[in-house]
């Protein structure tokens, strides 16, 4: 029994020991795959990651207050700005975003990839700011 399991043991070392540590084509990352890990990875760092853009070709934006006003009505706004939030009223706003210290209403953030890059109580700022600003 002895000389029979020797050999055994012996092949399966060495058959463990020689397998390829390589991963295969189609089980490797791929590209897109390890840019979304990284874009998650910095995100991550804002306290509310969904707010943040998720394309480096527009910004984001979080409208509080200003229900006369519908923002997704302005041309020279979406053209810059991909996704936006509007909550109607401050105190939902300071309760759902305590960390952006929001204190007035109207208020309109814009975000990139990585933060708040404008705030404004004026719609016309707004405009103005992104018309002379490209996202990053």
């Amino acid at each position: 029994m002895k000389r029979k399991s020797w050999p055994i043991i012996l092949t399966l070392t060495l058959l463990t020991g020689c397998q390829n540590a390589e991963l295969k084509e189609e089980t490797r990352p791929s590209t897109a795959q390890k840019e979304q890990k990284t874009a998650t990875k910095t995100n991550t760092t804002f306290s509310y990651p969904n707010l943040l853009s998720q394309h480096k070709q527009s910004f984001s934006l979080l409208v509080i207050g200003d229900p006369d006003n519908p923002i997704e009505n302005n041309k020279r706004i979406t053209e810059k700005v991909n996704d936006i939030l509007s909550l109607p009223e401050l105190d939902i706003a300071q309760t759902a975003y305590p960390e952006l210290n929001i204190m007035t209403e109207p208020a309109y953030i814009l975000f990139d990839q990585a933060g708040v890059v404008h705030q404004s109580k004026d719609i016309n700022e707004l405009t103005t700011y992104l018309e002379q600003h490209n996202p990053k």
